[in-house]
This record gives C-alpha cells, structure tokens and sequence, in this order.
C-alpha cells in the first residue's frame, strides 16, 4: 500500500511503501515548489522502472552481460479519448540490433504496461 501525507512545503506531499519515501508536489506555476516528482512523472517512473527492471531479467535470463539499461518515459495527455505513454528502450551491451530488438519487444509487456492497460475502476477502501 502507498501512503501519501501533506508536508510543510504547500503541495508537497510525502510518499510512502513504509521501505522507502519520495516526494511529490506540483509546478512552480500551479502553486508548489517544483522540485519534486509530479503525480504524472510518478505515473512515467512507474512504467519506467518496471521496463528497465524487466528488461534486465530478460538479459540475465538469456545470459547476456549488459553495461547499462536506459528507459526513457514521457506521457501525452493531448489526446481527448486516449492518454499515450511514449517510451525508448536503450540497452547497452555488445549484442546486434536485432537481438536487442527481440528483447525490447518481450520487455514492453511488462507487469506495468499489463496492468495500465487493463480497464481502470477506482474504489474507496
């Protein structure tokens, strides 16, 4: 479960798995700080990390050594019907193209993307 509790700072807010905390607040020109994470970039970091983390299981699982991972994630809220998350995938490793793209291809079915694209209900608990 995530915890979020309102800290001193207006709009900030502190998020918590009761392991780890970030912070979150809103732009300079909505009223906060500007400093920490937006709850759009959390809903990009989620993705995010959950790209780079499956795609590093795929290359240990095929026994590929790898310098780097890098995800890139940014979102597209213009769109009246649809909300578009726009990613790149950059794995740096002595591989061919056409194997990093057979990985990047298993990798963006990750848990993540499985669950965003999932119809969405929201409940009170």
């Amino acid at each position: 479960m995530i915890i979020s509790k309102s800290k001193a700072e207006k709009f900030s807010t502190e998020i918590s798995n009761e392991n780890s905390t970030i912070l979150s607040d809103v732009t300079k020109d909505k009223g906060g700080s500007g400093k920490y994470l937006r709850p759009h970039e959390l809903l990009c970091a989620g993705f995010a990390s959950c790209l780079n983390i499956t795609t590093r299981m795929i290359l240990e699982q095929k026994n590929i050594e790898y310098e780097n991972v890098h995800v890139e994630v940014d979102l597209d809220r213009n769109h009246t019907d649809t909300t578009n998350f726009l990613y790149n995938i950059d794995i740096i490793a002595n591989i061919d193209e056409k194997t990093k793209e057979q990985i990047i291809e298993l990798a963006v079915n990750c848990p993540v993307r499985k669950t965003l694209s999932k119809k969405i209900e929201f409940k009170v608990i």
